[in-house]
This record gives C-alpha cells, structure tokens and sequence, in this order.
C-alpha cells in the first residue's frame, strides 16, 4: 500500500513525515532536478545515514517501461490531476556496489518560488514483492512454454465441459485451432455414441476431491481429417483462480507404442508359426509332428484307443526336381499337402517328416480302417494335376497299429513298412 500524501504545502517538513514513519524525498525541478532533502525515515530506507541533501543522488533511476527521472511525473501537469496519488514503481541502483531497489512512489508538486517546481515524493520499499512476482511470472511463463512445447495434449475444462485452455499438442490431435476450441463445449471432438459416457466421466471428475487423479483408459480419437491416435486418458481435479472446480485433461499419444505391439505380436505369432509348422506346405512340421506323436500315444493309452501310423514318400520326387526344376518340385509338395489334408478328419495329423516323406497319424483307427484312408489318399490323389506343368504323382506308404508302442520303437517300425513299399515297386501300401 502506498503512502497518502497530506496536502502540498510549502510549510510542510518533511522531518514531520518522520512520525508517521513514512520515507519521503523532496526535488527541485528546474532544468535540471536535484535533489533538495530528505527526512530520517528515507536515509533509514536507502541506508545512506549521511545527509542526501547536495544535489547529486548517490543513485541512478534505472530505465524500464518508463525512463528519466521519475519526480518529472509529479513536476508535468496540472496539481490537481490525479497524478499526485498514482503510484509508480521503479528501480534504483547505488553507484556504491550497484545495489538494487525497487520503490513504489507516491508524490505531489509543492508550491513553488515562482521559477522553479518542487516535488516530494513518498518511498516505499516493494523489492521483495517485485522479485517476487517477477519470479512468479517467470515461473508462469516457464510451465507455459512446458505445457506448450510437451507432446502431451493438455486441456483444462470448466464445470460446465467447456474448453478454458487447450495446449498445440490437443489442437494438433483433434486437428483444430485454438480459438477454434476455447469456450466451446468438448463434446464437439470426441464422437456422438460417446457423448454421455465422456459426461458422465466428467461429472465424475468433478466430482472428485482435488488432486485426484481419474484415468479414463486406452482409447482411439479420431481428428478433423481423419487421422487415428491411439491415446490414454487421465484427468486430474484442480481449482481455478476464481475458486471453481476445473477439470484437466491429459492424452499421451501412444499410437507409435501400439503399432510396435502390434507389429511384435504379429512377429511373436509368425515366430509361434514357423516353431510349429512347415513354412512351404504350412502343415506341422517334425519338431513339433513328435511332441503330437507322443502326447496321442499317451491318449490313446490312457482311453484304451487304437492308433495306428502312417510314412508316406513321394514316389520319384527327385525327377520331380531334375526334370522341371526346385520350383516346381516345391509346388508338387504344397499340392501334394493340401490334397491329403482335405481327405483328413479334424483328429488326423498330417506332418511333413522331411524332403517328401510325410508322416500321418490317425488316432482311434485299427489297420484295416487306416489302409482304407490311405487307398481313399491314394485314389483322391490319382485325380488331381500338380503344379503348372500338370504332373501326376503316386506315394509309398507303410502302415502300423501304434498301440502300446514308444516313439522310438514306433518310427523305426514304420519306417521298415515304407521301405518294404518302395522295395516291392512303390505306390502301393504296406502293413
């Protein structure tokens, strides 16, 4: 608060100031302003105990927003205009060790000596406060440009869902101007369907006690022009300078994060794919062909089933290659897999043992219903054209009950029943 001055009076003392504590400096204007006293309480202010009175200040009037000396203010003018009560602050800086202090100021005109203007002026000492706010406005401007500058969308709703503030990264999600969104309600960005969820979400919000934190969860905005993010929604309760609740909104963009997951899970299944199954004919392969053979033995085992197992070879496959080349022996192999496996029960495994030797295993079927799969597999297969060339190919197969059998004991057995086909002049079934 600043001092009021009593009535611009030549009498005055301004020793008589003293009492009331209040620091005031007295000028003469002429053309040039020198300073012609000071009372106890102004030395006391400045920390300059020895007389100010000489004409020369042992200080400079720093320039700002307003520059020369400021007692010229209260010299100009009219002495009833309302310059006598309007306080100014400014700065003033000792010649001795450059100290600085910012003053609010308060003056009046005296009467004069008809040639000359004399000006007193009230100091108050308002440094602290001055630093003060400009720290604070310092601070403000920092946590602006923060907010600004974070690729965060920020936005600040009032109580009623309109929008107070909106940082660029919000306007750039939503794809609008700023004063396109102030003032106007957030339902306008997000979908109609989501209207009232989002309000009542909101209301929640502000609801809450302050500071408390309330996440809305992954969702996925779409902009003015149609472009998709992926974001999280959290929203935190604050109360506003006018001591009304507000709502802040904050979107982490994660768009990039789920395209990355994305991308890693279809690589993680791809993966699961290849560890599983044979890339070419994309039946199972031989890794994963044993660990099904063994958990249907122990099945078949545990329920008392028949199981019986197949290993078929390609009759001549290497002519196949010879003859017309890898890439077409390739699409012989494809071929050759998806005629089989449309002659398959859902139970039957069809694995891909190796080269063109495929092994299938038929859970629940004696010898005599496993030969006629395969006579039906050999018949189905004397009907089909393989491959661009319109190639017809046979098999060899050995055929045997695996109940009671291990893995090993098992393969070693049929591979002996396929080698017995292929002696006896192939495409034929042995058992």
């Amino acid at each position: 608060m600043s001092h009021c001055l009593p009535p611009p009076d030549d009498s005055l003392s301004i020793e008589a100031l003293d009492k009331l504590n209040i620091a005031a400096l007295v000028y003469r204007c002429d053309e040039h302003i020198t300073l012609e006293g000071a009372n106890h309480s102004a030395r006391r202010l400045l920390s300059h105990f020895a007389p100010l009175e000489g004409g020369e200040e042992p200080w400079q009037w720093c320039s700002g927003q307003e520059s020369g000396h400021p007692a010229r203010y209260w010299c100009c003018g009219d002495e009833a205009s309302d310059r006598e009560q309007t306080p100014r602050v400014r700065w003033l800086r000792f010649n001795e060790g450059g100290r600085r202090m910012a003053l609010a100021l308060t003056g009046c005109r005296l009467d004069g000596d008809g040639t000359s203007n004399r000006v007193m002026m009230v100091l108050q000492d308002c440094t602290r406060q001055i630093i003060q706010h400009e720290e604070l406005k310092r601070s403000q401007e920092c946590i602006s440009s923060i907010i600004n500058a974070t690729p965060m969308g920020i936005c600040v709703l009032t109580e009623d869902g309109r929008f107070e503030m909106v940082n660029p990264a919000y306007c750039r999600f939503h794809g609008y101007e700023e004063h396109e969104l102030v003032g106007r309600p957030f339902s306008m960005v997000v979908p109609y369907s989501s209207h009232q969820y989002l309000r009542r979400q909101h209301q929640g919000a502000l609801g809450s006690r302050h500071g408390h934190v309330q996440q809305f969860g992954e969702c996925e905005l779409v902009s003015r022009s149609g472009e998709r993010h992926t974001v999280i929604v959290e929203s935190v309760r604050i109360e506003g300078e006018d001591g009304r609740p507000r709502d802040v909104i904050f979107l982490v963009d994660i768009s990039e994060r789920k395209k990355l997951e994305m991308a890693l899970e279809e690589k993680n299944v791809r993966l699961e794919y290849l560890a599983t199954h044979d890339e070419l004919t994309g039946i199972r392969n031989r890794r994963f062909g044993v660990s099904s053979l063994e958990a249907a033995l122990e099945q078949a085992e545990r329920q008392g089933l028949d199981i019986s197992v197949a290993l078929l070879d390609i009759d001549h496959f290497k002519r196949v290659n010879d003859d017309h080349g890898h890439t077409v022996g390739d699409r012989v192999l494809q071929q050759f897999a998806e005629v089989l496996s449309r002659q398959l029960r859902v139970s039957d495994i069809l694995v891909r043992w190796g080269g063109e030797e495929f092994l299938l295993i038929l859970p629940g079927i004696d010898m005599d219903g496993a030969r006629q799969a395969l006579e039906r597999l050999r018949h189905s297969l004397s009907l089909e054209y393989l491959s661009p060339r319109g190639l017809q190919v046979t098999f060899s197969a050995g055929i045997i009950n695996a109940r009671g059998m291990n893995s090993n004991a098992l393969l070693e057995s049929v591979d002996q029943k396929l080698y017995q086909a292929k002696g006896r002049g192939r495409d034929r079934i042995v058992f």
